[in-house]
């Protein structure tokens, strides 16, 4: 049996605030790209389409990340560059597997894609982003 885009899909919830704005909202617009997606995927859609939404959520990770890098860096944030490298290796798994999905699509690495996405979403916001988020408010508020 196979799962539904609704059971691949992830559900925005309050758990996924940080507490800071503009990250807050890439992060729920990008988990929204990230379920059309997963509907793309499940539903077959047109080749083309899917490896459009496939760019359109790099080029996001892209901009969010340097925003969340730039936050960091004007708030002096400590753990920065084992951060920064999280998201360097986020972007390569995730190019890694773009490509070669691009060049010769197969249910191993449409699996694999979704799997980055997902962990990046669960292990990175909920982990790291919640961390640092916690540490630059506890900076602000002394």
């Amino acid at each position: 049996m196979t799962e539904s885009a609704a059971d691949r899909s992830i559900v925005w919830s309050d758990e996924f605030l940080i507490g800071i704005e503009e990250l807050d909202y890439e992060h729920r617009c990008l988990i929204e790209d990230i379920n059309k997606l997963y509907r793309e995927l499940r539903e077959h859609v047109d080749m083309d389409r899917t490896k459009a939404t496939l760019g359109i959520i790099y080029a996001r990770m892209q901009a969010h990340f340097a925003l969340e890098e730039s936050v960091m860096v004007s708030h002096k944030y400590v753990h920065y560059p084992a951060h920064k490298a999280e998201h360097e290796r986020l972007l390569d798994e995730y190019t890694e597997r773009m490509t070669k999905f691009d060049r010769n699509p197969n249910p191993g690495d449409q699996k694999a894609i979704e799997d980055i996405l997902r962990q990046w979403i669960v292990d990175h916001i909920l982990t790291s982003d919640k961390k640092m988020s916690l540490m630059i408010a506890s900076e602000d508020r002394t």
